[in-house]
């Protein structure tokens, strides 16, 4: 016995000493590639600081980008080109940035036309490669901020009138904004991990309005469609009486614009589902949503009146009622009823008759004729004639 124990003792002694070279040999090979990883680290850290090019960037995005950036300089610094002079709308005030020009384009672009029916990916074509020739992109392309104004092309280039370029521009704005709340695959995250408004600062338009816009949302990451929606499409939320800048957390949630300020929720978004019709986008017949579920539950947002409503759940079919019962709306709620008459049975659930009514008689029912009432006439010729006696008050 004391053999076997022997010998069951130096097994696990073995066996442990296995275990601990195992160990040993573990912790100095994940110590190499540590140190490994740890030297090529370096060299990443340091590309990161370097600025990559406007153009280098995914192909399937570069013309987003140009056209983004042109669109964005419209929608912040730009104004109605229809009516006014040069020096009228130097000190207009940039409205773009909260609505589409008022009032809207009555005949479209026909270039923009022709390239954005056909999708969205002709659609940034075609302003991408007007963007690149531009007079507001003209100083970005050429990386140098030191030219001469002979060098620079005409502001209204390439277009011959500044009234056709505002024209064009407009009309690319509604195809691109429409894109964009339609929820195109093609416009997620295009700006490749860089700032929405990267490199608006300095476009030409801004020389002539003293404005500087600051998002802090500008953060491509943040979510999938926010460059789309800041570049393309005015903000029906937010930076309304700030020239369209939202500049902290804190300024957002306090924003004096913003329609949903009231609630307990402020957040205020696009209605994605109420936004399809491209003659009301452009006619501004923006439909956004706030929860108004944390004030009064069954109420939903109603861009019309620009205040919570009662949600008819009888109309939206979102309502679970027994056969036979009809659905009646309520404040907040729904009640499912029976019909005048019927009543609702727990058991069979189901309405049945309130009070049942007696088996029919086939027998027919006793009919009495009603006695007819005499007259004055008749009554006193009876009396003339002794057929009645004479009342109390005829003797």
């Amino acid at each position: 016995m004391s053999d076997f124990t022997t010998l069951n003792t130096n097994n696990f002694k073995a066996k442990l000493n296995r275990l601990f070279i195992l160990f040993l040999y573990f912790l100095l090979s994940s110590s190499m590639v540590n140190f490994v990883n740890i030297n090529q680290i370096v060299p990443v850290a340091s590309a990161q600081d370097e600025e990559v090019p406007f153009n280098l960037v995914n192909p399937a995005h570069e013309d987003l980008r140009f056209a983004g950036l042109w669109l964005a300089a419209h929608k912040y610094y730009e104004v109605d080109r229809r009516n006014g002079n040069e020096l009228s709308w130097k000190y207009a005030p940039r409205v773009f940035h909260k609505h589409f020009p008022l009032p809207h384009l009555k005949r479209l672009h026909p270039r923009a036309m022709e390239a954005c029916d056909l999708g969205v990916v002709s659609c940034a074509s075609d302003i991408a490669s007007l963007a690149k020739d531009s007079h507001s992109l003209f100083r970005i392309l050429s990386d140098n901020p030191k030219l001469e104004e002979e060098e620079i092309p005409p502001p209204s280039y390439p277009f011959d009138t500044e009234l056709e370029l505002f024209q064009y521009r407009t009309t690319a704005t509604y195809y691109m904004c429409f894109f964009t709340l339609q929820r195109s695959d093609f416009l997620m995250n295009y700006m490749d991990g860089k700032n929405c408004l990267d490199k608006l600062d300095r476009v030409s338009e801004k020389k002539w309005a003293d404005i500087n816009v600051i998002d802090y949302r500008d953060d491509s990451y943040m979510e999938p469609y926010l460059c789309a929606e800041l570049q393309f499409c005015p903000d029906p939320c937010y930076g309304k009486k700030s020239e369209g800048s939202v500049s902290t957390p804190r300024a957002l949630a306090n924003d004096q614009g913003n329609p949903c300020r009231r609630l307990k929720d402020r957040r205020c978004k696009w209605d994605l589902d109420n936004n399809l019709d491209f003659n009301s986008l452009q006619r501004n017949r923006f439909n956004i949503t706030c929860n108004c579920e944390g004030d009064r539950q069954g109420f939903q947002w109603n861009s019309r009146f620009a205040l919570c409503v009662d949600r008819d759940e009888c109309e939206d079919k979102q309502t679970k009622c027994f056969p036979g019962q009809v659905c009646q709306n309520l404040a907040g709620s729904y009640t499912c009823v029976c019909r005048r008459g019927l009543v609702f049975n727990d058991r069979q659930k189901k309405c049945i008759e309130k009070i049942p009514l007696p088996p029919h008689s086939r027998t027919k029912p006793f009919k009495t004729k009603p006695k007819r009432q005499k007259t004055a006439l008749r009554k006193m010729l009876e009396y003339l004639l002794g057929l009645q006696k004479p009342t109390d008050q005829q003797q």
